[in-house]
């Protein structure tokens, strides 16, 4: 059988690359992608003992997949279940303390994720003996579920995605996706399209069309922060450009600025890039365009005279679309997918993005038909519908009121969730 064949040849390739895995190990820690003080978690290995109550793994790679499961996580909690959450990049560890402190600190254990080796995956549920594993988005690892399947350990995937060049490259192996999605219990898939996609791999129990991002807010600066913010900010009109890729996005931000600023004077743009660390390509580009700049990192204050602010910090945006008037979201001109589009709605922003909103194309579908949100195809668009809102600002209200009203419409579907896990959690 083929299905098995690859199956075989993927456990010998991990086997066979077991003496490079610790210079591969050392290499990150020198880039700064690992910590050596906890490189023992990536190869399977805790010296946290395991709780004595029932645990459930929770599997996220980034900080925007395990704030999703907040929700679900909470009510785990509530239902004496231990939560073990893994992650693998140093940033969203960083930020998995704030939100274990958030939710419980007492049940709730963080480690980095295992690599899919197959002696580290064993070693790590020979340890944690998680009742059952909740993967994330698109973490598809083949040895984890192999061995966790071996062990009865049911194996759920919430916010399921995929994308179509994935979707693709496993419809080329397709005896291997159906031999491998078919070993899960549960698929709970973000959006009809990726629940389609999931069956023909070979998933059999779906239910599609749940998104848990629509269900958590973006996170929130301090109080004290906050404020400071708001009186610093004081009376000006704010027009935000949030989660920003690249150049293309950097330079429709800045262009828009300039754009806008020849006909409302008091305007304000605040630029949120992706990753923080691209904040001086944009202080590049409004340098060129010879805009007043402050950095929040920095620590700079905003005055009468700042034209452009790089908010490049993580963890604040919610306090960033709480304040703008008007927001333009990232990842749908850089060809990136988009970005959540109920966060800036939840906070009565009037909503612009661009072409590219494949990850979120049911509820920009819904925003669209309702009038709730505008979408354009280039920079050039963008200006004249930015100018166009700014100049009627009766439309910044109506546009941000009836996206609004759309996040309070959508249907609370985590009990749905937990009444669909319930089976999978029986002790």
């Amino acid at each position: 059988m083929l299905a098995v064949l690859l199956n075989k040849i993927y456990f010998i390739l991990w086997v066979l690359l077991t003496p490079v895995i610790p210079i591969i190990l050392i290499y990150r820690i020198f880039k700064g992608k690992e910590t050596y003080k906890r490189i023992n978690e990536r190869v399977g290995y805790s010296f946290i003992k395991k709780p004595k109550k029932d645990l459930i793994w929770v599997n996220a790679v980034s900080l925007g997949e395990l704030r999703s499961t907040i929700p679900i996580i909470k009510i785990l909690i509530k239902k004496n279940y231990n939560i073990l959450i893994t992650t693998v990049t140093l940033t969203s560890a960083s930020h998995v303390k704030t939100i274990i402190k958030e939710i419980d600190k007492n049940n709730i254990i963080h480690q980095f994720s295992p690599i899919d080796h197959p002696f580290f995956i064993r070693m790590f549920l020979n340890h944690w003996k998680p009742s059952c594993i909740a993967l994330i988005e698109s973490e598809i690892w083949p040895n984890l579920i192999n061995y966790s399947y071996k062990k009865k350990i049911p194996i759920i995937l919430l916010q399921g995605r995929i994308t179509e060049k994935s979707y693709k490259r496993w419809l080329f192996i397709n005896s291997f996706s159906s031999y491998l999605f078919n070993k899960f219990s549960l698929v709970i898939s973000q959006d009809i399209i990726n629940g389609d996609r999931f069956k023909k791999l070979g998933a059999t129990n779906i239910v599609k069309g749940i998104n848990l991002k629509n269900f958590v807010p973006a996170p929130y600066m301090d109080k004290n922060k906050e404020k400071d913010f708001l009186c610093s900010i004081g009376n000006r009109n704010i027009l935000l450009f949030a989660s920003l890729h690249n150049n293309i996005e950097f330079e429709a931000a800045i262009t828009s600025q300039k754009a806008t600023k020849q006909y409302i004077h008091n305007l304000i743009t605040i630029i949120v890039p992706r990753h923080p660390e691209t904040a001086k390509d944009i202080l590049y580009l409004s340098n060129k365009h010879n805009l007043n700049v402050s950095l929040r990192s920095q620590n700079h204050k905003i005055d009468i005279n700042t034209d452009i602010y790089i908010a490049d910090t993580i963890g604040e945006l919610g306090s960033f679309f709480k304040v703008s008037d008007v927001c333009f979201m990232g990842g749908s001109l850089s060809n990136k997918g988009g970005h959540n589009l109920i966060e800036p709605a939840k906070e009565k922003c009037a909503i612009i993005y661009g072409p590219d909103v494949r990850n979120h194309q049911q509820i920009s579908d819904k925003l669209l038909k309702n009038n709730a949100s505008i979408q354009v195809n280039n920079i050039q668009e963008l200006h004249k519908e930015i100018i166009n809102l700014f100049q009627n600002k009766e439309n910044i209200k109506k546009l941000s009121n009836l996206a609004y009203n759309i996040t309070k419409e959508l249907d609370d579907s985590i009990e749905v969730i937990i009444n669909k896990l319930k089976p999978y959690l029986e002790k």
